[in-house]
């Protein structure tokens, strides 16, 4: 109780091994958060640009909305990654007053060294005014 000579060393290394272990499991998990952030931000953007086509669908004078399919590409710089979003939009006439507009956004990220596919879809009714 009295010995004023400090730890020894073995204390030392034994709580420099406990910190390490502690700090490298707050640096896993930090990784994971920082990859589910950018999987949100990618969803995101996708939700935006289904979002910008359904916007622009419902401007569209209802005689130009034409039944069928068109296919186009996006590019977004999402936290400095370069993203491509497929975007499908599809007229389906229901009948001569009402058209069904379905937009499909897709898009791929890597997740545990293989690619793996997303897709967010939005539909929505157009009357005729």
């Amino acid at each position: 109780m009295k010995n004023n000579a400090g730890m020894t060393m073995v204390e030392v290394l034994i709580a420099m091994a406990i910190v390490f272990v502690i700090f490298l499991g707050l640096s896993n998990s930090g990784l994971v958060v920082l990859d589910q952030n950018i999987k949100n931000s990618q969803r995101d953007e996708a939700v935006t640009v289904a979002d910008n086509v359904m916007q622009n669908a419902r401007n569209t004078p209802f005689d130009n909305l034409v039944a069928g399919t068109t296919n186009d590409n996006v590019f977004r710089r999402i936290r400095g990654l370069n993203m491509q979003y497929a975007v499908t939009r599809t007229v389906a006439s229901l009948d001569p007053l009402n058209r069904q507009v379905t937009v499909s956004v897709a898009w791929n990220r890597y997740e545990y060294g293989k690619l793996a596919p997303y897709s967010h879809q939005a539909m929505t009714i157009v009357r005729q005014r």
